[in-house]
């Protein structure tokens, strides 16, 4: 039975019955603000069934089952029964008038009554007659208060000839969207419908949400929180492109593809988890709680793990995420360039995902006919990658500070585009020129890694080749052995640069660091959190960047002489040159 606190005044609360009751002193007392606003049909008034005698009241009529306080109108009221009458006041109980469509059936259930949170006198209505055997959806609107309503289920017994809510779904909830006038969502015995012109069409809005009831559901926001029965909750994450759609539906549609602007995003970093050291039952354990409430505890003194996993649902994925249409499936691939609001080019992304997973890098994004969407990591582009490396992961692009940013969506030469917000998060007071300074020092170092790379991957490919020449079948001893001794200064550099040792995580507590790696920890010193770097920061990746450079001369130094002075005995072979 419904319990509705007044709009206006949190000190007064509704609570229904058969009757309609109130309180203004938290319970202490209670008065009856309405006769019986039911059909109190005494046949539906049992307390058990033919067979077996039932007092839960699961089969009992006559309640007030759905009920409204105007949030435009104080004191205005509405009540629909489980047996099918429906009442308005607009004296805070002090008279009452029967506004039951006329088409409403005795017996029929009321389970919805919602008030549009744009317009006066606007409201829905939800029906369901399943207990009658009929399975029908009944959707109805008033704007006047139930003057006058008219069916906008797009059934044929509400005479629509839009797009319908299926025959068979009987309908449990309807909200009318805070945010866009005549977005519908309603609710039925299977899952969600979704009307854009307030009830004439209506198309499913299921997605990967299971057949269920769903029983209520509530725009937080711009999320679509829902209530099923039996499936626990679920979020429809960001309506912000419902909202776009719901604009221009058919332009967005005729075209060959649009990107909806993302919605105001708050700019945390995607990959926060705790880590911390606890005890319990006198252990102690090293814990780690990472996203989806699992939480992984170490024991200090045995090293065993366990992992524990709350039961709760799944972390929405940090981010902006981006939504796009595609009118057909692009013959070339698509793209998604992110720019800062000078117009810089942060980072592009593109469908065209290599077939080698050695060969890919980064994040893709989709080509799929109709709707694609793609969750940016708010991150600048990623460093190269490192050649035959299995525990030297790929350096991550600094976080973009906040402000405003623009989306490009290119396919087959068209582009389209939409701006959009990262917010500072609301706990953190940085200025921005801190914000700015912090990225800056962040892509520096990452430059520095990247040179780092670039001249271990170069030392590589020679050692390959030179590698290849010394064991290929008809290489004199001679040659070979100058490969040998090139392939030896180059991995001299190389070992400076990189430990080449590290092949899995536990290799880090038997082998000693080199350049690369010692850079490498110089980043979460430095973006730990939405501060100005420290002075030491900048002192650390001056020390380092001008090691890491005298080792990129010392390996020019042997590209220019030894690698040069090897390619000159090829030179009379009919061999292809080592190239660097």
């Amino acid at each position: 039975y419904p319990i509705v606190f007044s709009p206006q005044d949190s000190d007064t609360l509704y609570v229904c019955g058969n009757k309609v009751f109130r309180t203004r002193d938290e319970g202490m007392s209670w008065e009856t603000i309405s006769d019986d606003l039911t059909y109190a049909d005494p046949d539906t008034m049992g307390g058990s069934g033919p067979l077996t005698i039932d007092t839960a009241g699961a089969e009992m009529y006559a309640t007030i089952f759905s009920f409204l306080a105007s949030a435009h109108r104080a004191g205005t009221l509405m009540a629909g029964s489980d047996d099918g009458l429906v009442h308005v006041s607009h004296d805070d109980g002090g008279s009452w008038t029967n506004v039951t469509p006329p088409g409403v059936e005795k017996f029929s259930q009321v389970t919805s009554l919602v008030e549009s949170p744009h317009n006066d006198g606007v409201v829905y209505m939800t029906v369901a007659r399943h207990k009658m055997g009929d399975y029908a959806p009944y959707v109805y609107k008033t704007s006047d208060w139930g003057s006058n309503w008219e069916r906008i289920d797009g059934s044929t017994g509400a005479g629509g000839s839009g797009s319908a809510i299926p025959d068979g779904e009987f309908c449990r909830i309807i909200r009318e969207d805070p945010n866009r006038e005549g977005l519908l969502y309603v609710g039925t015995e299977m899952g969600i419908h979704v009307s854009f012109d307030s009830g004439d069409n209506w198309q499913s809005l299921q997605a990967n949400l299971p057949p269920t009831p769903v029983y209520d559901m509530v725009v937080k926001d711009t999320d679509l929180v829902v209530a099923t029965h039996g499936r626990s909750f679920w979020i429809l994450d960001d309506l912000t492109q419902l909202h776009q759609l719901a604009e221009e539906p058919t332009e967005i549609e005729s075209a060959k593809g649009v990107v909806f602007a993302p919605r105001d995003t708050v700019r945390t970093p995607p990959d926060l988890f705790a880590d911390f050291w606890g005890s319990q039952g006198g252990k102690n354990y090293h814990v780690t709680i990472g996203q989806n409430a699992t939480f992984y505890l170490e024991e200090a003194e045995t090293g065993h793990k366990t992992k524990r996993v709350l039961d709760a649902g799944t972390d929405l994925i940090p981010g902006a995420r981006v939504t796009y249409w595609l009118g057909a499936k692009p013959t070339e691939p698509v793209t998604l360039t992110f720019l800062d609001a000078d117009g810089t080019e942060v980072n592009t992304y593109t469908s065209d995902i290599p077939s080698d997973k050695e060969d890919r890098s980064g994040l893709y994004c989709t080509a799929d006919e109709g709707m694609n969407s793609f969750q940016w990591n708010m991150r600048h582009a990623a460093g190269p990658k490192m050649m035959g490396a299995k525990n030297h992961g790929q350096s991550k692009g600094p976080l973009v500070v906040p402000g405003e940013y623009e989306v490009r969506l290119t396919v087959g030469g068209d582009t389209t585009s939409a701006r959009f917000n990262l917010l500072r998060h609301p706990a953190v007071e940085t200025a921005d020129a801190d914000f700015a300074e912090q990225r800056d020092l962040l892509l520096r170092i990452q430059s520095k890694l990247d040179d780092a790379v670039g001249a271990i991957n170069r030392i590589r490919r020679m050692s390959a080749q030179l590698t290849e020449l010394s064991e290929r079948d008809g290489t004199d001893d001679d040659t070979a052995e100058q490969a040998k001794a090139v392939i030896e200064k180059l991995s001299a550099v190389e070992d400076e640069l990189v430990q080449k040792e590290f092949t899995s995580p536990g290799d880090r507590l038997h082998y000693p660091i080199r350049l690369f790696e010692k850079l490498t920890e110089l980043v979460p010193v430095v973006d730990c959190s939405d501060n100005r770097p420290t002075s030491q920061s900048y002192e650390v990746l001056d020390k380092l960047g001008g090691l890491i450079d005298e080792q990129i001369a010392a390996l020019d130094s042997v590209v220019d002489s030894d690698v040069a002075a090897f390619n000159s005995t090829l030179a009379g072979a009919d061999v292809p040159p080592v190239g660097a």
